[in-house]
């Protein structure tokens, strides 16, 4: 073997201390380059076994709710929720102790989606803007692993586009991104987040940039007149729905805490609503009433 020369030694020295740390740099792990089918396998079984989830046949989970509004109205209100589901069908229904904003509710019958009127001809913003963006519960989007419509408990039948976006750090948290593109298409772009150690669904993004030359109709606000310049700003919407204090109910790691909050960033209507809903009692056998599915006042999209 030949032995390095003195000189052959000085020019290797500096690469020692590179080498030593290159050997301390741990692996890459090996969820950093998760498949999208893997990412929602684990995801299933973070909501229980197969068995448990069979099990669910016709959910409803009550608990108190709080809807905090500004500039779209200013205030805020709180009272009860009911979110029921079964199948494609899902309903949120909330009630309040205000006579000017009793009630607020958006119904999905598997076809169709209606909202309530919280007087007759007006809706509110949050109304609105799943009247414009109806693929949230078309999807089964709305409420995560609360609805039984929840997409990846059916994928197959969805069949949206799954890629996964690797590792992202929110709130000083790394979450694993799987980017959601319904098969139909969608205008909005949308996000599912999951824990990196769970695997447990802990958040949604949804986004959208309506531009001056397309500006229509805004959720949330009434139609718009033609833009008069294109230096018109751009209308920008942004919502999110988080889950937390996940606990055991028959069997299913649900989330207790649902919150959803909703920007309309626009010159013409802007509006910032925030739901929080704490989640106390849970159903899973049992027929759902018609009568539960249906809203007095109802707007259908």
């Amino acid at each position: 073997m030949n032995t390095p020369t003195r000189s052959q030694a000085r020019l290797l020295l500096p690469l020692v201390p590179l080498l030593a740390l290159w050997m301390c740099i741990p692996p890459a792990h090996a969820d950093d380059k998760i498949t999208p089918t893997e990412l929602v396998t684990k995801h299933l079984e973070s909501i229980g076994s197969a068995e448990a989830r069979a099990r669910v046949n016709g959910t409803r989970i009550k608990g108190s709710a709080s809807v905090t509004v500004k500039l779209c109205g200013e205030g805020q209100v709180d009272g009860e929720v009911v979110m029921a589901s079964h199948d494609a069908a899902n309903l949120i229904n909330m009630n309040f102790d205000m006579a000017a904003y009793s009630h607020e509710a958006m119904r999905f019958d598997g076809k169709k989606l209606a909202v309530s009127q919280f007087r007759p001809g007006s809706r509110t913003c949050l109304a609105n803007f799943f009247l414009t963006h109806e693929v949230i519960f078309k999807e089964g989007l709305v409420g995560g692993v609360l609805s039984e419509s929840w997409p990846l408990l059916n994928v197959e039948e969805r069949n949206p586009k799954l890629e996964y976006g690797g590792l992202k750090k929110i709130d000083n948290k790394e979450l694993h991104v799987l980017k959601y593109n319904p098969r139909k298409g969608s205008d909005l772009k949308i996000v599912l987040y999951f824990d990196p150690t769970s695997f447990r669904h802990v958040r949604t993004d949804y986004s959208r940039t309506i531009y001056a030359s397309e500006q229509r109709r805004i959720a949330g606000g009434p139609s718009l007149p033609p833009a008069q310049s294109q230096q018109a700003a751009a209308a920008r919407i942004e919502a999110r729905e988080e889950f937390d204090d996940f606990k055991e109910e028959a069997g299913l790691n649900l989330p207790h805490t649902y919150k959803f909050h909703l920007s309309i960033q626009s010159e013409l209507k802007p509006a910032i609503v925030d739901w929080v809903f704490s989640l106390k009692e849970y159903s899973f056998a049992g027929p759902i009433d018609a009568a539960e599915f249906t809203i007095a006042g109802e707007v259908k999209n």
